[in-house]
């Protein structure tokens, strides 16, 4: 099955409005990335990392704010990252990306969460290699809360059984890999893929598959493709969590075409 949520009524004006919606926690994600690995509260306003100083809310619209400041803080003029702007554009086209794709609620609601969560996971994973508990947690227990939900409105209660599977076998596969490879995998990783197996587990086994599948058919290929370069050594580490939420990605994108 495949489609939009929405049927015949995405129009121009419901993908307008997803990717303003996308912009908005596409901001959100970067806060995530900027203080989540440094523990500062995330209810505070953001400040210019060089200089301190408060962001106004009018210097703090997604996109056309670091556009109009020319990517500089308009109180000491030091650089703004372009990755917050980035992380923005690119959680708004997933956000629209999911409003077409997704035929289901649930679905949808899964995939937001994957992304809102996910990509700051993955940034945070490529610049410091860590996977941090305050965003793997978060990811396994709103997706939990949409699976139990899904169960109750959908009576969709013989898909939890495979989903509770999913979060334990796939976190002990990992934490076998962790154990066999001497330090090849992180504890990060094991505990973000409890929260893959339960989400994958629930659309079944074949879709836990080409999770795990497709995020060591990238892993290798991106490996390769480094060491082919001189990027990277045998023993250069890759994080892997990137990986792992794109081959997660790409599950539920197949989910979405099949007929479940």
């Amino acid at each position: 099955m495949t489609g939009s949520v929405f049927g015949a009524a995405s129009t121009p004006v419901l993908s307008f409005f997803a990717l303003l919606l996308g912009l908005t926690f596409g901001s959100f994600s970067s806060v995530l990335v900027a203080r989540v690995p440094s523990r500062k509260s995330l209810w505070t306003r953001s400040e210019c990392t060089s200089c301190g100083e408060q962001i106004k809310s009018s210097e703090n619209i997604p996109v056309l704010s670091y556009l109009l400041l020319r990517g500089k803080c308009s109180n000491c003029q030091a650089p703004i990252s372009a990755i917050y702007p980035a992380l923005e554009l690119i959680t708004s086209g997933l956000f629209l990306a999911g409003v077409l794709m997704f035929h289901t609620w649930t679905s949808l609601a899964l995939w937001l969460i994957l992304i809102t969560i996910g990509v700051p996971l993955a940034v945070i994973d490529l610049t410091l290699h860590r996977l941090p508990d305050r965003l793997t947690a978060p990811l396994f227990g709103l997706s939990a809360v949409v699976i139990v939900a899904d169960a109750f409105v959908e009576k969709h209660f013989d898909r939890l059984i495979p989903s509770l599977i999913g979060s334990l076998a796939l976190p002990a596969f990992y934490l076998a890999l962790l154990i066999i490879s001497r330090g090849g995998m992180g504890m990060g990783d094991v505990k973000l893929s409890a929260g893959i197996g339960l989400v994958s587990g629930f659309f079944g086994v074949r879709i836990t598959l080409v999770s795990c599948f497709a995020a060591y058919i990238l892993g290798s290929v991106i490996g390769i493709g480094l060491m082919l370069a001189g990027k990277a050594g045998r023993k250069t580490a890759i994080p892997f969590g990137p990986f792992m939420l794109v081959g997660q990605a790409i599950a539920l994108v197949v989910a979405a075409h099949s007929a479940l």
